[in-house]
């Protein structure tokens, strides 16, 4: 029988740590409002895979086609966690000043005055199409996720601590967009990949009695269950928690490097790819209910935390015979690296 996480974890300095069934309580009230306003296992998957990368401390990237309610479900996330939400359209033309924000002089007092982007202070930041943005852009996008602060002039804002930018890739339009560097595809914690809705998923969106209502009256239904400043304590209650044994980690690793060793991989998973899955790990047996992870916490979000970071040499991106993706390799890697 599983055990649950242990009831309250001491802290460095004496402090206590959120009590793990506190945390679960607020984990299945983020899930039920967002249930409010979104429907469909597909979406459901989305909002799960945001809800880990919330807890786990990471930025998502998501292939789907218009019109899912991605904008929808990260809005209502960053409601029920009573933080706030922002998103931007990006264009060919868009300006790295657009997102961080500039300096104006002030005529009236001889001084300069910042204007904050959208990325300030904001906890979830939906960049819509983030392949239409240009290299310029995208890297001030890159400086946000990675060092959690803006440059603005010659002086450093810090971002929230509950900060996830959530990206979306339209997988079909391709003309006028730059391809994301690898770089960049590496900050990234996953990619969850989203084709279409069923028929089910569809009914249900339509049938809904308040299908005709705009998105904002929808969105007046979630209540907020948490503070991104509890958010960082739950962080921290979950790391302290949940146990990997030694031959886990090695697992995770040997996953990793497997994905350099596959003969149709020119540049396997990085190390960030590694840490990330063992992040993945740890959460998932959280909330699962458990202080230790197991293999099945690191299999179960591999191919979303992974392949978004395997390039395949140039002969096989294209191979309509072999038909194989990175989605596959991680797959082939998970059949044939045993935990032992």
């Amino acid at each position: 029988m599983a055990r649950r996480p242990s009831q309250v974890t001491p802290r460095a300095g004496g402090k206590r740590l959120m009590p793990p069934q506190d945390i679960l309580a607020v984990i299945r009230g983020i899930e039920a409002e967002v249930a409010k306003v979104v429907f469909g296992d597909e979406m459901k998957i989305l909002v799960d895979f945001l809800i880990l990368s919330i807890l786990a401390d990471g930025h998502v990237v998501v292939r789907a086609p218009v019109g899912l309610g991605k904008t929808l479900a990260c809005t209502a996330i960053a409601q029920a966690i009573g933080g706030n939400f922002r998103k931007r359209q990006f264009r060919p033309d868009m300006l790295p000043s657009e997102l961080s924000g500039f300096e104006i002089y002030n005529q009236k007092t001889h001084e300069f005055e910042v204007r904050h982007g959208p990325l300030y202070g904001t906890n979830i930041f939906l960049a819509d199409e983030i392949n239409r943005g240009t290299p310029k852009a995208q890297a001030a996008l890159l400086e946000a996720m990675e060092e959690r602060h803006l440059t603005i002039g010659a002086k450093v804002y810090p971002l929230p601590s509950v900060f996830v930018v959530l990206a979306t890739r339209n997988p079909i339009e391709h003309e006028g967009t730059y391809q994301l560097p690898e770089a960049q595809m590496d900050r990234f914690f996953g990619q969850p990949v989203i084709k279409d809705i069923s028929v089910r998923t569809g009914l249900a969106i339509i049938e809904d009695p308040d299908f005709w209502r705009s998105s904002r009256e929808r969105l007046a239904r979630i209540q907020a269950v948490t503070d991104p400043n509890e958010i960082v304590a739950i962080r921290e209650a979950i790391f302290a928690n949940v146990r990997v044994e030694p031959r886990l980690d090695r697992y995770i690793w040997e996953l990793r490097d497997a994905t350099w060793k596959h003969e149709m991989v020119a540049y396997g998973a990085s190390p960030r790819g590694a840490i990330n899955l063992k992040k993945a790990a740890i959460v998932t047996a959280f909330r699962e209910g458990r202080d230790y992870a197991i293999p099945d916490d690191v299999s179960r979000y591999a191919v979303d935390i992974l392949a978004h970071r395997i390039f395949m040499k140039p002969e096989y991106r294209h191979d309509a015979m072999r038909d194989v993706s990175p989605a596959d390799i991680v797959r082939e890697v998970l059949a044939d690296v045993r935990y032992e």
